[in-house]
């Protein structure tokens, strides 16, 4: 099947970023945790964020989004600290919210903007401009 949905993928710092954009079936999830592993391992040696921008998501299906816990409770175990989430949507924080549930390691806080979530990951020393 043909995937739905996109990402952006980088490391800045000891901070794996990701943009998230439109519907995802489990093929695009799929894509996304291969990427994401990747980029855990070349991380995972020292205290890691993730920053996760979902204004532009829309949803998953729910293969998607068992594979995206599945994940979140393997970063719990891989020195994973902190998660500044993005959220232009009620759903959206709320989809957050249960992920948590599966990090109880990883401090995680909910923005609405993107430099506040930028700014509070250069204060914890995971984040930096250039």
């Amino acid at each position: 099947m043909r995937e739905h949905g996109n990402f952006e993928m980088y490391i800045k710092g000891q901070t794996i970023v990701v943009d998230a954009m439109g519907a995802w079936n489990l093929e695009t999830a799929l894509r996304w945790s291969d990427e994401y592993q990747k980029n855990v391992h070349l991380l995972a040696d020292k205290p890691w964020a993730c920053l996760v921008n979902l204004t532009q998501f829309e949803l998953l299906v729910p293969e998607a989004w068992a594979h995206i816990k599945r994940y979140s409770q393997w970063s719990n175990e891989q020195n994973q600290q902190y998660e500044a989430v993005v959220c232009g949507a009620s759903y959206q924080q709320a989809l957050v919210e249960l992920i948590h549930e599966a990090m109880p390691n990883v401090d995680t806080q909910i923005f609405l903007n993107l430099d506040d979530a930028k700014s509070w990951l250069t204060q914890k020393g995971m984040f930096y401009e250039q």
